[in-house]
């Protein structure tokens, strides 16, 4: 069986494609990060420390798109 090969604009498309959800996703991670930093800083003492807990998971989470995100961007420069 033989594969379909691509073209190379084909391939600089798609990873466009996967460039630009890379960056929408760390920048939905980044408002994340600003809401919960927020929300800590307005909580109540007895939830500041679940609060505190929400900021560090969604510093994670945007520090992972952000990896993502370069490495997407990294292969399109690298083509």
């Amino acid at each position: 069986m033989k594969l379909k090969k691509f073209s190379r604009s084909a391939v600089n498309h798609a990873q466009l494609n996967d460039a630009v959800e890379g960056y929408e996703t760390w920048r939905e991670e980044s408002g994340a990060v600003a809401e919960s930093y927020r929300s800590w800083n307005c909580a109540d003492r007895d939830e500041r420390r679940l609060a505190y807990a929400a900021y560090v998971a969604a510093l994670d989470r945007e520090e992972r798109a952000a990896s993502v995100y370069r490495h997407v961007v990294d292969q399109v420069q690298a083509t």
